[in-house]
């Protein structure tokens, strides 16, 4: 004869585990409602909506960023063109924390930082600049014009040949060619008879 027990009812919860035999192994079984089984599926929903809505969200977000970046540039460009340089300042900070990607703000706020008289810090904004684009005709130019300032002919031919190359007629070129066409070289030394 074989007795059996009652199970748990756990029915108003979700869950209930049926009769279980009194005199054998025993064997549980569980069912689970609908509403429960919804749930078990959960990580797998998060999962897909990670992988495919926030990204799309995150781009969004970064094109708002360049945006912003943008007109917070071209605001302190018009700022530094008026001599407002303090401003100009402010703005272009401002545009490169919105985008630190935006190396035409780098080169924007070192020029601000040359003309305002520390052209060791727009000699630092140009390099980062040329880290992000190493092309850009503003970041070569101003670096060229600092390095013949210092009287580094070399480092300024260098990069001369470099916006040759990228950017014949810039006039960041023809100001560089102009800037090396002014500095005297150094009169060679005569061999002693």
């Amino acid at each position: 004869m074989m007795r059996c027990g009652i199970g748990l009812d756990g029915s108003g919860e979700g869950w209930s585990i049926g009769y279980i035999p009194s005199d054998g192994p025993g064997s549980m079984a569980a069912s689970f409602s609908r509403k429960l089984s919804r749930y078990a599926l959960l990580p797998v929903w998060l999962i897909l909506f990670a992988a495919f809505v926030l990204p799309q969200a995150a781009h969004a977000v970064d094109a708002r960023s360049e945006r912003a970046s943008l007109r917070l540039a071209e605001k302190g460009v018009a700022a530094a063109a008026e001599g407002r340089l303090e401003e100009a300042q402010r703005l272009l900070e401002e545009a490169v924390v919105s985008n630190p990607a935006n190396a035409n703000a780098y080169a924007e706020l070192a020029a601000v930082q040359n003309a305002a008289g520390n052209p060791r810090l727009a000699r630092k904004y140009y390099v980062i600049a040329l880290e992000i684009d190493p092309v850009l005709p503003a970041a070569l130019g101003g670096l060229a014009r600092l390095n013949v300032d210092a009287g580094d002919r070399e480092a300024a031919e260098t990069l001369l040949r470099k916006l040759r190359a990228t950017c014949p007629a810039c006039a960041e070129t023809r100001d560089v060619e102009r800037a090396l066409a002014g500095i005297e070289l150094p009169p060679k030394s005569q061999p002693n008879p």
